[in-house]
C-alpha cells in the first residue's frame, strides 16, 4: 500500500504565496530572487520527500517518486535555468508586466539654474539616457524629453505634472532629480537628458537602465546602472564605472584612473594617463591603446592580465589575444585563446590551456620569458644577435632550433627538449604539453613540423615512358 505525499500541495501553497506577495508588493524584486534562489525549491522538495520516506518506511508503506513528480522536477529545472539566463542577460520581471501595455507619450523637459559654488552634479534618474557636456558657463542647463507609457493621454498628463525635473542644491553639490518614483506602478517613465555644466564640475549618476555620455569634464566621473552603455571623452579626473551589464564602454583622453566593474561585451580605452582596473565578465572585443600606467584585468573564464604600460595596442576577444609595443612585467592567464605578442620589453609570463603562442620581442637586450600552452604550439622569434638561456619542452611534439649547436636537442619517448645557452642573457622557459616548440631567428620562415601529419608518399610516374627515361 502506498500513501499520498503532501509535498506537492505544500509547494503549490508556497508558489501561490509568492505570487500573492508580488501582487501586494509590486516593487519587490521577485524576479531577481527567483533567478538566484530557485534551486532551494528542489532542496526543500527533496528534504520533505526524505522525511516522508523515513516515516513511511517505519510504518510499512511504500514510497518513491511518481512519474508526475519526475516531470515536475524537470519542468522546475528548465524554468529555473531559463529565469537565471534571462536575469544574466538583463531581462527583468517588469519586462512582462503591465508597464509594457498602453501607449507611449512624449513630453519635453527643461530646467536651468546657477552653479556658483557647486563642485559636483548628481543625477537621480532611474530610467533614461544622460548626456553631459562641460563648457565655459556658470549655469547648469537641462533639456530633453520624457517618455511615459500609460493607458490614456489623461493618465500620462497627470503623471507628467507629478514628475518634473528638479534641481536641488545640497551644499557644494547640485542634485538633478527626475522624480520618477512619483509615477504610478502601472506606468513606465523614462527621461532622456542633455545637460550643459561648468567644465570643472564632477559628475555622478546612478540609475537602473540608460546610457551615459560624458565629455569635456575636468572633474571625476562616477556612473552606475543595472544596464547601460558608457562613452567618455576628454575627462580630466578619475572615472569609476559600475555597470551591471553593458554593450559598449568607451573612454578616450582620460587624465585620471579608470575603474570598471560589471559585465558586458565591448570595452575600448585609448589615451588613458592613469591606472586602468577592470573586473567583470566581458565577452566581446577589448581594445587598449596608449595606456601610460598599469593595466589590471580580471575577467570571466579565469582570465587574468596585468601589464605595466601599453604605449602600443592590446586587442582581446574570446578566441585571440594580440599585443604590440607593450612594457612589462606582463602576466597573462587564459583558458582558450591564441596569443600573439610583438615588440615587448621586460619579463613576460604567459599561460593558455588551449591555444597557440607566438612571441617576437624584436628588441635587445631580451627579458626573461615564461610561456606554457596546454594544447597548442609555441613559436619564439628572436633577433639573430640575441643572448639567452633556453629550456624548451614539447611533451608531445617536435622541437625546432635555428641557433645552431649551442642549443642541444634531447628526445625521450614522445618528449623533445631544447637546452642551451647563447651568450649571457636571461632565462627563457617554454612548455607545450600537446604541441610543437620552435625557436627561430628573425627573417627565417621555417616552422615546426606537425607530428600528426603523415609523410608524403613518393610521386608516382605519369606513364611507363617517363619511368624509362628516369631510369
Amino acid at each position: 500500500m502506498r500513501r499520498r505525499s503532501f509535498t506537492g500541495p505544500l509547494l503549490l501553497l508556497l508558489i501561490g504565496a509568492l505570487f500573492l506577495w508580488r501582487n501586494l508588493h509590486p516593487e519587490a524584486p521577485v524576479f531577481d530572487l527567483l533567478a538566484s534562489y530557485w534551486p532551494f525549491v528542489l532542496i526543500a522538495w527533496g528534504l520533505l520527500r526524505l522525511i516522508e520516506a523515513l516515516i513511511w518506511s517505519r510504518e510499512g508503506y511504500g514510497y518513491g517518486f511518481t512519474g508526475g513528480e519526475v516531470v515536475l522536477v524537470v519542468l522546475i529545472c528548465l524554468a529555473g535555468s531559463g529565469i537565471w539566463e534571462a536575469h544574466q542577460h538583463g531581462i527583468r520581471w517588469n519586462a512582462f508586466g503591465p508597464d509594457w501595455l498602453g501607449e507611449q507619450y512624449d513630453y519635453p523637459v527643461s530646467a536651468h539654474g546657477p552653479a556658483t559654488g557647486m563642485n559636483r552634479i548628481v543625477f537621480d534618474n532611474p530610467r533614461g539616457n544622460i548626456k553631459v557636456t562641460g563648457g565655459d558657463t556658470q549655469e547648469v542647463t537641462v533639456n530633453g524629453h520624457k517618455l511615459i507609457r500609460a493607458y490614456a493621454r489623461g493618465d500620462a498628463d497627470r503623471t507628467n505634472e507629478k514628475t518634473p525635473v528638479e534641481m536641488v542644491p545640497q551644499g557644494d553639490r547640485l542634485l538633478v532629480r527626475t522624480s520618477q518614483d512619483r509615477a504610478p506602478d502601472n506606468q513606465r517613465i523614462s527621461d532622456d537628458l542633455e545637460v550643459t555644466v561648468p567644465r570643472g564640475m564632477a559628475v555622478e549618476a546612478r540609475g537602473r537602465t540608460g546610457d551615459y555620455e560624458i565629455s569635456d569634464i575636468a572633474g571625476d566621473v562616477e556612473l552606475a546602472a543595472d544596464r547601460g552603455d558608457v562613452r567618455l571623452a576628454r575627462v580630466g579626473g578619475n572615472a569609476r564605472l559600475d555597470m551591471g551589464r553593458s554593450d559598449v564602454i568607451r573612454a578616450l583622453d582620460v587624465k585620471g584612473k579608470i575603474d570598471v566593474q560589471g559585465r558586458g561585451s565591448d570595452i575600448e580605452l585609448e589615451n588613458i594617463a592613469g591606472q586602468v582596473t577592470i573586473n567583470g565578465g566581458y565577452t566581446g572585443t577589448l581594445e587598449f591603446k596608449n595606456l601610460a600606467k598599469p593595466l589590471q584585468f580580471e575577467g570571466a573564464r579565469s582570465t587574468e592580465l596585468s601589464v605595466q604600460a601599453v604605449p602600443g595596442r592590446i586587442s582581446m576577444d574570446m578566441g585571440e589575444f594580440t599585443a604590440r609595443d607593450i612594457v612589462g612585467p606582463m602576466r597573462l592567464v587564459s583558458q582558450s585563446r591564441d596569443i600573439k605578442i610583438e615588440q615587448f620589453t621586460q619579463p613576460l609570463d604567459l599561460e593558455t590551456q588551449r591555444g597557440d603562442i607566438e612571441l617576437q620581442p624584436g628588441r635587445l637586450p631580451l627579458s626573461s620569458i615564461e610561456a606554457h600552452s596546454g594544447t597548442g604550439r609555441i613559436d619564439l622569434v628572436l633577433p639573430g644577435k640575441a643572448a639567452f638561456q633556453l629550456q624548451a619542452t614539447a611533451e608531445r611534439g617536435e622541437a625546432v632550433n635555428d641557433f645552431g649547436p649551442q642549443i642541444q636537442k634531447e628526445v625521450a619517448g614522445r618528449t623533445a627538449t631544447l637546452k642551451g645557452k647563447v651568450g649571457d642573457g636571461p632565462s627563457i622557459h617554454l612548455t607545450a604539453s600537446r604541441g610543437s616548440v620552435s625557436v627561430r631567428k628573425e627573417g627565417t620562415l621555417a616552422s615546426a613540423p606537425d607530428p600528426a601529419a603523415p609523410p608524403k608518399p613518393p610521386k608516382a610516374p605519369k606513364n611507363l615512358k617517363e619511368t624509362e627515361i628516369e631510369m
